[in-house]
C-alpha cells in the first residue's frame, strides 16, 4: 500500500496517521537473521548433495558392499574393444569374445578363473562387428582376426599365442 492510502485507512478507522506511518516502515535483515538463512541454505544444499550421492549416482557408498560385488565391478571395467585386443599396458592377458544378449554363465566362470588379466569383448557391440565371423585361429595382425561366440584369446608382448574356441575349449585352458 502507498503511503497515501495507508493515511487514509488510518483516519477512517480513527487511528494517529503518525503511527500508522511509523510501525510500516520497511524492517531490514539483521545479522542474525542473515546467518540463520545461510545455515539453512547451506544444510539444505548438503543434504541435497548426500541425497543424490547416495541413490542416485551411488557415488557415496554407505556400507562395505561383499567381495563379490567388486569383482563385478572389476570383470565389467577390464571391457574393451576388439581392436584394443592386442594393445593392453599387461605382458600377459587373456581376452574373452561373448555376446552379451547369450552370455553362457558356466563358460564365463571358467574364463573368470583364469589367474591372469582377462579383458572382455561384447560382440554385440556394434563397433566389433568387424571381428565377428569364422573364427580365424592364431593371427598377426588384429585386422585379420575372427571370433565368434564364445572365443578366448591369450596374448604375451602384443602376440596371440593361444585361440580357445567354443566351450569345450575354453573349460579346459585351466
Amino acid at each position: 500500500m502507498g503511503r497515501e492510502l495507508r493515511r487514509k485507512e488510518a483516519k477512517r478507522s480513527g487511528k494517529n496517521v503518525k503511527e500508522v506511518q511509523s510501525k510500516n516502515k520497511e524492517k531490514y535483515m539483521t545479522p542474525k537473521s542473515f546467518v540463520i538463512i545461510l545455515i539453512v541454505c547451506l544444510v539444505l544444499f548438503g543434504l541435497t548433495y548426500l541425497f543424490t550421492g547416495i541413490f542416485a549416482t551411488k557415488d557415496i557408498k554407505l556400507f562395505n558392499k561383499k567381495e563379490e560385488k567388486e569383482e563385478t565391478t572389476s570383470q565389467i571395467s577390464n571391457k574393451i574393444l576388439a581392436s584394443d585386443s592386442l594393445k593392453q599396458k599387461d605382458s600377459v592377458y587373456y581376452v574373452y569374445y561373448y555376446n552379451s544378449t547369450e552370455e553362457d554363465n558356466e563358460v564365463a566362470d571358467s574364463v573368470y578363473g583364469i589367474n591372469e588379466t582377462v579383458y572382455r569383448v561384447d560382440l554385440n557391440d556394434g563397433f566389433n562387428a568387424n571381428f565377428v565371423g569364422e573364427p580365424s585361429g592364431i593371427v598377426d595382425s588384429i585386422d585379420s582376426l575372427k571370433v565368434s561366440d564364445p572365443t578366448v584369446i591369450r596374448v604375451e608382448s602384443g602376440k596371440i599365442v593361444a585361440f580357445y574356441n567354443g566351450k569345450d575349449e575354453i573349460k579346459n585352458i585351466n
